[in-house]
């Protein structure tokens, strides 16, 4: 061991007075803060010009999508992006490409070195993560203020997740959940601070919406297996089982009794393929494959939802169904469970029919109570009330139809994407010049 003797200050404000010494001693600071990873300051900034914002996979579904919408009305605001997907890629990373977005995948291989030399060249304002945490350490390297989005009622973490959540916040500086349910569990469940918290709920390009709605329509009921007469639900979601599939196959036990011709049709990507397995061969076990489809995944939702007189999803978590907000860009009347931002969409029954959730309490679903009513079907409370409205939707479809447009119209005012664009904005120019 060595021996530090007493510092003179006197003498050490001396030298600071030579600019040389003042120059070699800040260089000296920056190395040892590299060293040992410690949080660089800032520089001072005037404005936010370039973000960074990060994925997990930037493939399909929900989430992606609102990454590429962004990233695209950002670019129009006049701030650059640089769209950063940690473990691969896939359709809507080529569809940004397209689009002429910067999308950079991280190698398996050397992905922390790859991801510091792009933070170094495109020197971002603000970071922003999307259920992705493999910048964080980064950003607080380089001193970039970091934006983490909150998706879903993240009630399929386990505790060493929930744990490593609350670890991580050190990097956060500011989460935005997509709707008050979500973000009255990330803090009441999780243990994430409140101080830190907003909501922006999510929105939909309605001009590119407007674009791919003038397309014609190339899929037809016959090709699916429908018939003209059929009452037919879309449920526009992947085959999460999160998603309330066996709720649904449940309630078209019910409904068999009294009509047939009423049809649910699941259109989404494939998450776990023995999930898909079980659930189908539980549909052929009830009778029920010709009445809940399942047909795969399509990239063109505008087709299937145009071909559905109503949307249905009886999820036990969502966060801010873009799939939902796309229902009511076509005017399609809504059955929904009161979880993520349902609440805040169906208002006194005024867009559809909004049913309770399966479970009492938010704050009490843990991951092991989501599996067990997810992954195994059982006798749902929820099973008749969901019969019950989708009954109500078949035999009165003049009047849903009328609440699907004042839908359209609710979305239209409230949600279009340039307004949740803009208060992401002004939480990105608060972080980047404060």
């Amino acid at each position: 061991m060595f021996q530090v003797g007493p510092i003179r200050l006197d003498l050490l404000v001396g030298l600071t007075q030579w600019p040389i010494v003042t120059k070699w001693f800040r260089m000296l600071l920056s190395r040892l803060r590299q060293l040992i990873g410690y949080p660089r300051s800032p520089s001072r900034r005037t404005s936010c010009s370039r973000v960074v914002i990060e994925l997990s996979r930037f493939d399909k579904g929900g989430l992606e999508r609102v990454v590429l919408d962004s990233a695209l009305a950002f670019r129009a605001d006049g701030v650059e992006a640089v769209i950063v997907s940690v473990a691969g890629e896939g359709l809507l990373a080529t569809e940004a490409r397209a689009a002429g977005l910067e999308v950079v995948t991280l190698p398996q291989h050397g992905a922390e070195a790859a991801y510091d030399a792009l933070l170094r060249r495109f020197s971002p304002d603000v970071a922003i993560s999307h259920f992705s945490d493999a910048g964080y350490r980064l950003f607080a390297r380089h001193g970039i203020p970091n934006i983490t989005v909150i998706h879903n009622v993240y009630a399929f973490l386990d505790e060493p997740c929930r744990t490593q959540l609350r670890g991580n916040d050190r990097y956060v500086a500011r989460y935005v959940a997509v709707s008050e349910k979500a973000a009255r569990y990330a803090i009441g469940a999780i243990g994430l601070p409140a101080s830190k918290m907003t909501v922006i709920p999510n929105g939909l390009d309605i001009a590119a919406h407007n674009a791919r709605a003038a397309g014609p329509q190339v899929l037809s009921r016959a090709e699916l297996g429908l018939e003209p007469s059929d009452y037919v639900f879309l449920h526009p979601a992947s085959y999460n089982l999160h998603k309330g599939h066996y709720v649904i196959a449940a309630a078209l036990r019910l409904i068999l009794q009294q009509r047939s011709d009423i049809k649910v049709l699941c259109v989404g990507n494939e998450v776990h393929a023995p999930h898909l397995a079980a659930l189908r061969a539980h549909l052929r076990a009830e009778g029920l494959e010709h009445h809940m489809l399942l047909p795969g995944y399509f990239p063109q939702i505008e087709q299937p939802l145009r071909l559905a007189d109503a949307c249905l999803l009886p999820s036990f978590i969502e966060g801010w169904s873009i799939a939902v907000n796309e229902a009511m860009f076509h005017a399609k009347p809504l059955i929904l469970t009161d979880t993520g931002g349902a609440a805040e969409v169906i208002e006194g029954g005024d867009t559809g029919i909004l049913l309770p959730s399966e479970y009492p309490e938010l704050l009490a679903l843990d991951s092991a109570m989501l599996d067990r009513l997810a992954y195994t079907p059982q006798p749902y409370r929820l099973a008749e009330p969901l019969a019950s409205a989708m009954m109500d939707f078949a035999n009165h479809p003049a009047q849903w139809a009328r609440a699907g447009v004042l839908g359209r119209a609710k979305l239209l005012a409230r949600h279009d994407f340039t307004m949740v664009v803009q208060a992401y904005l002004a939480e990105m120019r608060a972080l980047a010049t404060a």
